[in-house]
């Protein structure tokens, strides 16, 4: 990145809400010296309950289960680099392993220094969002830069 390119962060988890939200950027806010920087959380959560909700019984499957989330996640990155080719943005893809994916994302745009983050939204309803959480509600409230939730 040259001095004054701006850092554009593209949070993308597969989905065709994702997909939409790089079709957003690419068509309304792309400019010719972004310095674009996809992010893709690989989120073990589903890891850590095999089984039991208290305590794992088999820490075999467990390998197992992480292993196979994290080739799911490096089959997601490679999709990601054939939709930036078919849109003709380059850009670096980083997968990030572990951890909340809210919580990753505006720590990575923050060590970044992002000028904005770009990101879809599933569209929960409001009482599954209050149960479940929602990664773009959390980045809405907790990243320093300006977020684009974009809702199709």
């Amino acid at each position: 990145m040259t001095e004054g390119n701006r850092v554009v962060v593209i949070a993308m988890d597969g989905s065709a809400d994702a997909d939409k939200a790089l079709d957003f950027y690419s068509t309304n806010l792309y400019r010719e010296n972004d310095d674009i920087v996809i992010l893709h959380c690989v989120h073990h959560r589903s890891v850590y309950t095999y089984e039991s909700i208290w305590a794992p019984t088999d820490p075999g499957a467990i390998s197992i289960a992480f292993e196979e989330e994290s080739r799911k996640g490096n089959e997601v990155c490679k999709a990601i680099e054939q939709k930036l080719k078919d849109h003709n943005v380059t850009a670096r893809v980083i997968k990030l392993e572990g951890g909340d994916p809210g919580h990753t994302v505006v720590h990575k745009a923050t060590d970044l220094n992002a000028a904005m983050i770009i990101m879809g939204s599933r569209g929960l309803g409001t009482i599954r969002r209050t149960l479940l959480g929602s990664v773009s509600d959390y980045i809405i409230h907790h990243s320093k830069c300006p977020v684009f939730v974009c809702r199709h």
